[in-house]
């Protein structure tokens, strides 16, 4: 049974002209015999399936249009996977590279449609910012009878792992590696923040050249609160508010705040947010699914309607042994849409 948080109104919700789209971090999806980053992490045969079976169960359940993955090792498996399912679109933005014939690093991002996709290049950090994606964010433009054609844009953000600046030596005193340790969270952040900066300046001039709208989706890495993520709340030139009317057309929003009845006008009744990940028994919210301002009801030329959002959770906060323990340490994220009447 799929748990939710969701604010819904199934109860008046047509199936005509909506669309769900969902975002699924699968934690090291990697069929045995292969390892995922070392030679120790190989799930066994009963592993692998206990974990593909809630896969698609999971799935079925959620009747999703689009899946959004991350952490996918084993392309090939999640395709055939998603395929049998009733996807018959898979798109990937690379393969994850193969160390010593078994062990895999650098997974692939991955995104499973009912609907065309087209892929479009691999996003690349501006030439003024120094360094790259830790991951290269999959954008693809989907294409739904009815609604038209749509941007979708699948990240894995850095995470907050320190960067190893140097491979530390057995002797080194806690001193050392304490300094090593602050000075590898700062560039984890520092590149976090770049790749930020670098989805929203590549994300605006498709839309300055499409006029397509687009979704943002993935996982963040951190709250959106966060410093780093400062380009996507922004709304109008510093200090030079006139820009607004034209800057208007390329703002990001929340996709979770835009849902009716998702901000409370008292502040008494506020609403928390979702919690999308565990680490202990400290949760936070690192899984996103941000929109275009055609997704906003207040922009003039707003062309969607957000009717729901889905959080499947009870893997994470409830799980049963032998059937989520193996499942994703995140929760799944979705929303659902349908053309503004």
């Amino acid at each position: 049974m799929l748990v939710s948080n969701a604010i819904t109104e199934s109860n008046t919700v047509t199936q005509i002209n909506t669309l769900k789209v969902t975002t699924c971090n699968l934690c090291n999806f990697v069929e045995p015999p292969f390892a995922f980053y070392e030679m120790d992490n190989i799930y066994s045969a009963k592993q692998w399936q206990q974990k593909t079976n809630w896969l698609q169960e999971t799935l079925k359940k959620l009747d999703s249009d689009i899946i959004a993955f991350q952490e996918v090792f084993s392309v090939a498996a999640l395709q055939s996977l998603t395929k049998a399912l009733g996807y018959p679109y898979f798109e990937f933005n690379q393969q994850p590279e193969l160390e010593s014939e078994y062990i895999f690093s650098h997974p692939a991002l991955a995104i499973a449609s009912r609907y065309p996709l087209k892929k479009r290049p691999n996003l690349a950090l501006h030439a003024s910012q120094e360094g790259e994606f830790s991951r290269p964010p999959l954008h693809i433009t989907a294409t739904i009878e009815g609604m038209g054609e749509l941007d979708i844009y699948n990240v894995h953000l850095k995470s907050k792992r320190p960067v190893q600046t140097e491979s530390p030596l057995e002797d080194e005193s806690h001193v050392e590696l304490w300094l090593q340790e602050l000075e590898g969270s700062e560039l984890s952040t520092r590149l976090r923040h770049l790749e930020a900066l670098g989805l929203h300046q590549n994300i605006v001039r498709v839309k300055q050249r499409t006029k397509r709208p687009f979704l943002l989706l993935g996982d963040f890495n951190n709250h959106l609160s966060a410093d780093e993520f400062a380009p996507f709340h922004s709304q109008y030139r510093h200090r030079r508010k006139e820009s607004l009317s034209e800057l208007r057309h390329y703002h990001f929003h929340d996709s979770w705040r835009l849902i009716p009845r998702g901000i409370p006008t008292r502040a008494s009744e506020a609403l928390r947010e979702p919690i999308t990940h565990y680490y202990g028994e400290s949760g936070s919210r690192l899984d996103y699914i941000l929109t275009s301002n055609e997704f906003n009801p207040e922009y003039d030329l707003s062309l969607f309607e957000l009717i729901d959002y889905e959080l499947v959770n009870k893997h994470i906060i409830d799980p049963i042994f032998g059937i989520d323990d193996i499942s994703t340490d995140h929760a799944l994220v979705s929303i659902r849409f349908q053309i503004r009447p």
